[in-house]
């Protein structure tokens, strides 16, 4: 897979909403069938430009800031706080069924909340997930979080940021204004909305609940991730009755940013031919 070179288009305006657990700040545009998309541990909603600007001509596509995130809330680092957000930004859109493109972290929600709301899912995309740690109540706090959190306060945010973008884009032929752009969204993670984000998946657990979607689910999963365990993609796959697994070719952790034409061909496809009416 070539690294598509292309500047990076500017997100929609940052927008707030009030919740049950506080603030709420998401970004959309675009009119038609609702598409939202969920980020990752180093995101935000702005790490959906390359979508923004790619789907939006045909579907209204929307993205949050996960709570801790952006100018969203914090919650508790409880996986069911997660989907009670979602709950409530989803509720925006009143009774349409929407599609749900959930990456690394935000697959885990997303899975969770179609099995808890399959009312008003439509299609699901699992983007680089997996379905949570599974950690008990009592353990501690993983030492690897613990080393990032350490990172970020000796460092500072700006060459964090540059540390997590050479993370998620581990090529040396990333255009330029791409992985800077990666930086600058990793620089902006808020410590403590890092650390709930991150227990909250140590100790969420979907495994039990996989069978359970019902909806045309589309996996994907990168043939050069480095952060997704393989036993964890083995247990997503086995657990999932997906509509379609695909591995993409060359690809790592953020397809998104790596090969953002590509990857909207992907979720226009399945948007298009999943079978639902």
């Amino acid at each position: 897979m070539n690294i598509e070179s292309k500047e990076v288009p500017a997100c929609p305006p940052q927008q707030l909403m009030v919740t049950s657990q506080g603030m709420l700040s998401y970004r959309c545009c675009g009119k038609g069938d609702v598409v939202i998309f969920l980020h990752g541990l180093l995101g935000s909603s702005k790490a959906w430009a390359f979508q923004f600007a790619g789907l939006s001509g045909a579907y209204h596509v929307a993205a949050w800031d996960a709570p801790g995130y952006g100018e969203s809330a914090l919650v508790p680092a409880d996986i069911d706080a997660y989907v009670l957000a979602l709950h409530e930004f989803i509720g925006r859109y009143g009774d349409k069924k929407i599609t749900l493109v959930g990456h690394s972290m935000g697959g885990t929600v997303a899975s969770r909340y179609a099995v808890r709301y399959p009312e008003k899912i439509r299609r699901l995309v699992l983007s680089c997930t997996h379905p949570g740690y599974g950690a008990p109540e009592n353990a501690p706090a993983s030492e690897k979080l613990e080393k990032r959190l350490r990172e970020l306060q000796e460092i500072g945010p700006e060459a964090y940021g540059w540390n997590r973008a050479r993370d998620l884009l581990p090529f040396p032929d990333i255009p330029a204004e791409v992985l800077s752009y990666a930086a600058h969204i990793a620089a902006e993670t808020h410590p403590e909305g890092l650390r709930r984000a991150s227990r909250m998946l140590q100790l969420a657990d979907n495994r039990p609940l996989l069978p359970k979607i019902s909806q045309p689910t589309l996996i994907l999963t990168g043939e050069k991730d480095p952060v997704v365990q393989p036993r964890l993609t083995a247990d997503l796959l086995a657990g999932v009755a997906f509509t379609r697994h695909i591995k993409m070719p060359g690809l790592a952790h953020a397809p998104y940013f790596q090969a953002p034409g590509y990857y909207n061909s992907l979720l226009r496809d399945f948007i298009a031919n999943d079978g639902t009416e």
